[in-house]
């Protein structure tokens, strides 16, 4: 099992990957249509399955965990 401090760094990490999707977006918005097609879709996807796949399951299996600023499990997320 996980302790805190690995969860925390797992949940930052995957935050960090969530933005960084969010900013690769944010690029694609702006390129032409053909390349849009190319890449808007796997972005969508591997978005989706960052928030609705890995971070739930976190959240779900570690609740409290998505509350900014809470100590958790002895770690302050």
């Amino acid at each position: 099992m996980m302790d805190g401090t690995q969860i925390i760094q797992i949940r930052s990490l995957l935050l960090e990957a969530a933005d960084a999707i969010d900013r690769a977006n944010a690029i694609v918005s702006t390129l032409d249509s053909d390349d849009q097609a190319l890449l808007a879709t796997p972005l969508d996807e591997i978005s989706s399955a960052l928030h609705f796949e890995l971070l739930q399951k976190l959240y779900l299996r570690y609740p409290g965990l998505a509350e900014e600023g809470e100590v958790w499990d002895g770690a302050t997320v």
